[in-house]
C-alpha cells in the first residue's frame, strides 16, 4: 500500500468514526434519561415527558457542543495537543546533545519524506519511552517525545520511533486521530459535569435550615451528579472502544512503514523491547490529559483502558517485525545516558545526487514506501553543511533565504525588488539575500527544497506581525515584475500554504472532489503546464501532453500552453481539496508529461515536487547516487 491509498483508507474510516460517535451519543442520552427518571422518582417530581425531552436535547447538545469546541481548538494544529500534554518546544540552537540528536533525526526524515520539518516537543519529566505525532496536516504537524524516550534509546532506536510517527503523518492517521480526539472529548464531558456537581454539593452544609427544608432536592442533585459520573464512565468506555477500533491496525501499518523507511528492523524492535522491559508504572504518562490522546502515542502509556487497548500487545508487534525474537525484553536503565556522546553533524563523504531519474518507474510508483529512504535524508542533511544549517535555524536568515529564492535572475527586474527589500526588510536581510542568490541558482533542486523544508520550524516561530510582513514581502516579490518564474510562483505558494496553516489554522478541511473527472479542466491545465516546461518545442510539448493524458477515462481537453498565475492558483486550491487518490492521479500525469522523454530533469523534478507540496502531498526527492551532481 502506498501512502496515497493509506490516506484514502484513513479518510474512509472517518465516516465509520462519525457513525460510531452518533451511536455512542444515543447510548449516553438514553442512560441520562434513565438517570433523570430515577432522580425525579426520588424527589417526587412529575411531568416526566417534558423533562425527558429537555434532558435528551440538553445531553445531546452538550456532547455535540463539547466535541465542536474541542475540534475547533485542535484545528490550530499539533502544537495545541503538545502543549496540553506538557510538551516544551525544542529550538534548533539547543546546546543539549540529546535534544540536538533528536532534532537531527527529525530533520533527516523530513528531507527524505519531502515534507516540511515538524516542530518537536519534549515532555520533560516523563520517564517512560513514548512519542506521538499530532496535527491536522503536515504543515502544522508536531512530533512529541518523552524524556525517557530521549534518554533511554540509542540513535537507531530513536530513529525507529520517529519513523513510526512520520508514518502516522504521511498515512493520514494523524488527521484521523485529531478528529477522534475531538469527538471523544464530547463523550467524556458528561463525567466532567457530574464531578463539578458533586464538588459543588460537597461543600454545601446539609445541617442548615435551608437544606433541612429542601433536603430531598439536594439529595436528588447529589444522586444526579454521581449518576452523571457513572454515565460519563460509559462515555469514556465508548470513547475507548472507538479509539481501539480505529488505532490498533494502524499501529501495525506504522511499524511496518518505519522498518521500510529506515531499512533497520532492529531499531524499532529494540525500542519496543525496552518498553516491555519497563515496569507498568514507568510506562505511564503522568500528565492529566494523556487519556484523551492515548490513541496517538507510540505505545499504550500504561493508561487504564477498560480492557480496550488502543495498541496491539508488545510481543505481537515485535514478532511482526522480528519473527525470530526470543521473547526477552531489554533493560533501559537511565544510566545509559552517560555513554551518549554529543551529536556530530553528519557530513557527506563525497559524491552527490543525480538530477534526473531515468525511466518512468519513479513516477509510476509515486507514494510507495520504496521511494522513501531515510539514508537519502541523512545524506542530503549532511551535504548542506554547517553554513546552511546556521541559516535555516536563524529567524532573520531563514526569511532572507526565502527572499533569495524568489529574487529575479535578471538585473533589470531584480533592481526594483532589491529597493523594496531594503525598505521593508532592512539592509542586512537584503545583502544576505543578494549574497546567497547565485549559490542558490546553481544549487540542485533537492537541496533547495530541503533548505525550504528545514526553514519551516524557524519561520513558525515568527511573531504574528513578523509573519504578516514576511508574507507581504514574498507576495510582492512574485507580482512585482511582469515576468514571473513558474517555480518561484510555486515556491511562494508552498511557503504560504505551510505558514498560513500554522498561524491561521485551516481546520480539518473538506474533500470536494473524489474523482479526477470532476477536475478534468483543471488537471488538463496543470498537465499542459508541465508539458510546456519539459518540451523543447510545440511538437514535443503536445506529444508530452498526449502521453500524460492517454489513460484518462474522460474527454481530454486540448493542449493549453497558456495560463495565468491566478488560474494556476485556483487550480492548486481545488486540488488541495481533492481526495488523496485524485492527487496521486494528477501527480502521476504531471510526472508523465515532464518525463515523456524518459528522464526527469532537475528543473522538472523541482517543479513537480513544488506542485505536490502546494496541494498537500509529501513527495520524496527524485534522486540517484552519483559521483558528480548535475545542475
Amino acid at each position: 500500500m502506498n501512502f496515497f491509498e493509506a490516506q484514502d483508507q484513513a479518510r474512509r474510516r472517518t465516516k465509520w468514526l462519525v457513525l460510531w460517535f452518533i451511536l455512542s451519543v444515543i447510548g449516553v442520552v438514553i442512560a441520562v434519561d434513565v438517570l433523570v427518571l430515577l432522580t425525579l422518582g426520588l424527589s417526587g417530581g412529575g411531568g416526566m415527558g417534558g423533562v425527558l425531552i429537555i434532558s435528551s436535547a440538553a445531553t445531546a447538545g452538550l456532547i455535540l457542543a463539547a466535541s465542536g469546541f474541542k475540534s475547533m481548538q485542535l484545528s490550530s494544529g499539533g502544537q495545541v495537543v503538545a502543549q496540553d500534554l506538557g510538551g516544551r518546544l525544542l529550538m534548533p540552537g539547543t546546546g543539549d546533545h540529546l535534544e540536538k540528536r533528536l532534532l537531527n533525526i527529525v530533520e533527516e526524515m523530513a528531507i527524505a519524506s519531502g515534507m516540511p520539518v515538524p516542530q518537536v516537543y519534549l515532555m520533560d519529566g516523563e520517564e517512560g519511552i513514548n512519542a506521538f505525532a499530532a496535527g491536522t496536516e503536515p504543515s502544522n504537524a508536531v512530533i512529541g517525545v518523552t524524556q525517557g524516550c530521549l534518554q533511554r534509546l540509542s540513535r537507531d532506536e530513536l530513529s525507529g520511533v520517529v519513523a513510526h510517527e512520520f508514518s502516522h503523518i504521511l498515512n493520514g492517521d494523524m488527521r484521523l486521530n485529531m478528529r477522534l480526539m475531538g469527538l471523544v472529548f464530547g463523550l467524556v464531558v458528561i463525567s466532567i459535569v457530574g464531578r463539578g456537581m458533586v464538588e459543588m454539593l460537597r461543600f454545601q452544609s446539609f445541617s442548615s435550615r435551608r437544606n433541612r427544608e429542601g433536603g430531598g432536592a439536594g439529595l436528588a442533585l447529589l444522586a444526579l451528579g454521581i449518576g452523571l459520573i457513572v454515565i460519563g464512565s460509559i462515555g469514556v468506555f465508548f470513547g475507548r472502544l472507538i479509539q481501539a477500533s480505529i488505532s490498533r491496525q494502524r499501529e501495525f501499518l506504522a511499524d511496518a512503514s518505519a522498518v521500510q523507511f529506515t531499512r533497520n528492523p532492529d531499531g524499532i524492535a529494540n525500542a519496543l523491547k525496552k518498553i516491555g522491559g519497563q515496569g507498568r508504572e514507568d510506562q505511564k504518562i503522568k500528565t492529566a490529559k494523556a487519556s484523551e490522546a492515548s490513541h496517538m502515542f507510540f505505545s499504550d502509556a500504561g493508561l487504564f483502558s477498560f480492557g480496550l487497548s488502543t495498541h496491539p500487545p508488545l510481543d505481537i508487534r515485535i514478532n511482526a517485525i522480528q519473527e525470530s525474537w526470543d521473547g526477552d525484553f531489554l533493560d533501559s536503565a537511565l544510566p545509559e545516558v552517560a555513554s551518549i556522546q554529543a551529536e556530530p553533524r553528519r557530513q557527506s563523504k563525497g559524491g552527490g545526487f543525480h538530477g534526473s531519474v531515468v525511466g518512468m518507474s519513479a513516477i509510476e510508483s509515486m507514494g510507495s514506501e520504496e521511494q522513501r529512504h531515510y539514508e537519502s535524508g541523512k545524506q542530503l542533511h549532511g551535504e548542506l553543511g554547517d553554513q546552511w544549517a546556521g541559516v535555516v535555524h536563524d529567524r532573520d536568515k531563514a526569511q532572507a533565504l526565502v527572499f533569495a529564492l524568489l529574487l529575479a535572475e535578471e538585473d533589470v527586474l531584480r533592481g526594483g525588488e532589491v529597493r523594496y527589500l531594503r525598505k521593508n526588510s532592512g539592509e542586512s536581510a537584503t545583502e544576505l539575500a543578494l549574497g546567497w542568490q547565485k549559490d542558490l541558482i546553481a544549487m540542485h533542486s533537492t537541496r533547495k527544497i530541503a533548505l525550504l523544508d528545514l526553514a519551516m520550524p524557524t519561520l513558525r516561530t515568527l511573531s504574528r506581525s513578523e509573519y504578516q510582513r514576511f508574507l507581504k514581502i514574498t507576495r510582492w516579490l512574485i507580482v512585482s515584475d511582469e515576468k514571473v518564474d513558474l517555480f518561484e510562483f510555486m515556491l511562494q505558494r508552498v511557503v504560504e500554504r505551510h505558514l498560513v496553516s500554522h498561524f491561521e489554522g485551516k481546520g480539518f478541511g473538506k474533500i470536494r472532489s473524489t474523482h479526477l473527472v470532476q477536475l478534468g479542466k483543471e488537471a488538463n491545465l496543470l498537465v499542459s503546464t508541465m508539458a510546456r516546461v519539459g518540451g523543447r518545442d510545440l511538437d514535443d510539448q503536445e506529444k508530452a501532453h498526449r502521453e500524460a493524458t492517454k489513460e484518462w477515462n474522460f474527454p481530454v481537453g486540448n493542449f493549453n500552453p497558456s495560463s495565468t498565475l491566478d488560474e494556476l492558483g485556483e487550480v492548486l486550491q481545488r486540488f488541495d481539496q481533492s481526495s488523496p487518490l485524485v492527487k496521486r492521479e494528477l501527480l502521476i500525469s504531471c510526472g508523465r508529461a515532464a518525463a515523456s522523454d524518459g528522464k526527469l530533469t532537475n528543473r522538472e523534478a523541482e517543479l513537480l515536487r513544488s506542485i505536490a507540496d502546494a496541494i498537500g502531498c509529501a513527495i520524496p526527492p527524485f534522486i540517484e547516487r552519483l559521483e558528480e551532481t548535475e545542475n
